[in-house]
Parts: C-alpha cells; structure tokens; sequence
C-alpha cells in the first residue's frame, strides 16, 4: 500500500517540470499533480511500511531517519524557488491519496491562497548576527597586551582580581553595544523587506548569548542582489561594533507560511 506524500504546493502558470533530485528515502519518484486554478501539488508515492503511523512513530526518535528525510524533502521544494510562489509543507505530510490531498488543498483553499499572495514573487533570506569578542579591536591591542603583561608580572593577587574584573566589564559593555548597534540594523533592514521575523527565543536561550540577531527576511526576488548587496555592506560597519554577520539563502519561505500548510489525513 502507498501514501502520497507532498512536499509543497506551487503557484505557475505552467505544468512545473519534475526536478532530478532524489525523492524521499523508499519513494517511487517526483510527481506533479494538478489542484486546478494554476496551483500544483509536488508528491511522491511512498510506502506505508516506511511511512505510515508506526513507522514514523519508531522513525522519529531516531535523529538520522529523520535527518536524511528532512534533507530530502527541503531539496525537492528547493527546486521549485524559480516558480511564482511555492508554500513548502511541513515534513512528513502524509495523505492515504492523492484524492485526500487534494481534497486537502480545496478545504482550506482560501487559508493556501492568503499564503501564496503573501509569498508570490519572493524569497527568504537568513541573517545571523554575533557578537566577535576579536572584531573591532583597535590597531595598537598588541602593545596593550604587552604592558598587560608586563604588569601581570608585577602586581598582587589582589591586583590580578580587579585586572580579570576590568576585563569582562569591558567584554559586557562591548556586548552592550554590539546589542544596540545589532537592533539598530534589524530595524533599517526590516524596512527593505515586505516582512521580517525574528525568532527572539533562539537569541535568548542563555545569559550572555553572543547571538545578537537571528531573522529571516521575506524579500521580492528582483531586490535579491540589492538586498544581499545592503547586507554586505552593513556587516563592514557592524565588524567595527564586534557583530559578525552571517547570510543564508534564497530559501523558500519557511518563516512566513501559516500553520494550515499541512497535516497528515
């Protein structure tokens, strides 16, 4: 017995071409099946020893079953970020038919279609800012670490406490201002994008975290190089606050989908 498995829903005006990559692990291949009105459902047929409730029960506590199907299903909707609009599926979106599926999209075809507005014609792009305890430091640090040391030499155990003491005050107030200057930035380049999401909780997860910023930005594909360029060119200017600056992408729009983009049925 087979499942149909769907990787995501994407909007052309044309039937999209079946893209060579490997589908999921045990799949027949890469189908494209029509919902009608322009939207196309990519699917694979996969068996439902592999992929039916119990085996994916047993599946999921296994961190490389999982791995490889979570690297194959993003490949395949990867192939599609040349369409008008894709609205990738969460993994494992399983339906006993292809009828269900697409009964699937018809029942929530108005949810699908408020999702493809927000998404057509654009793309995610990743940004991470840290802060880099060597970035920004000024030219003489080696003399400075020098008398440093030739002080260290000299000095009490007292006067050791208090230099270790100077040192991560000055290493928590340079993080202070890498945080500023990080807030300062999501602020102008949310202003570039047609929307911004910032996952506060990634961020936040210790005390001292040195990551400042972590976003994703939805940005109209024309801007693409614009938008990377204006990037770039900011990540010169954070070096001298100590932020590194990390891009990634284009990515279909993961962070800006609806929780309706799919469940299993």
């Amino acid at each position: 017995m087979k499942l149909t498995y769907v990787y995501c829903i994407v909007r052309s005006a044309r039937r999209p071409s079946v893209p060579r990559v490997p589908p999921m692990p045990g799949a027949d291949g890469i189908r494209v099946m029509s919902a009608g009105g322009g939207l196309w459902l990519i699917v694979s047929d996969v068996p439902v020893q592999e992929y039916g409730e119990d085996a994916l029960s047993r599946g999921l506590h296994d961190l490389q079953w999982v791995g490889r199907r979570a690297m194959a299903h993003e490949a395949v909707i990867e192939r599609f970020l040349k369409a008008r609009a894709v609205l990738p599926m969460k993994l494992f979106t399983l339906f006993t038919s292809d009828e269900r599926a697409l009964n699937h999209v018809k029942r929530h075809s108005r949810r699908i279609e408020r999702v493809l507005a927000r998404v057509d014609r654009q793309l995610e792009w990743g940004v991470r800012l840290t802060f880099d305890e060597r970035a920004g430091k000024s030219a003489d640090d080696g003399a400075s670490k020098a008398r440093s040391a030739k002080a260290a030499r000299a000095e009490t155990g007292v006067g050791y406490l208090s230099r270790k003491k100077d040192l991560r005050d000055h290493t928590r107030l340079r993080l202070a201002q890498a945080r500023s200057a990080g807030e300062r930035w999501y602020r102008v380049m949310s202003r570039q994008a047609t929307a911004a999401n910032r996952r506060k909780a990634l961020e936040q997860t210790e005390h001292g975290s040195r990551l400042i910023v972590d976003a994703a930005f939805l940005v109209p594909a024309r801007r693409s190089t614009a938008f990377r360029a204006e990037v770039r060119r900011h990540a010169r200017d954070l070096s001298a606050a100590g932020v590194a600056v990390a891009l990634t992408g284009p990515w279909p729009p993961y962070n800006f989908v609806s929780s309706s983009s799919g469940r299993s049925s």
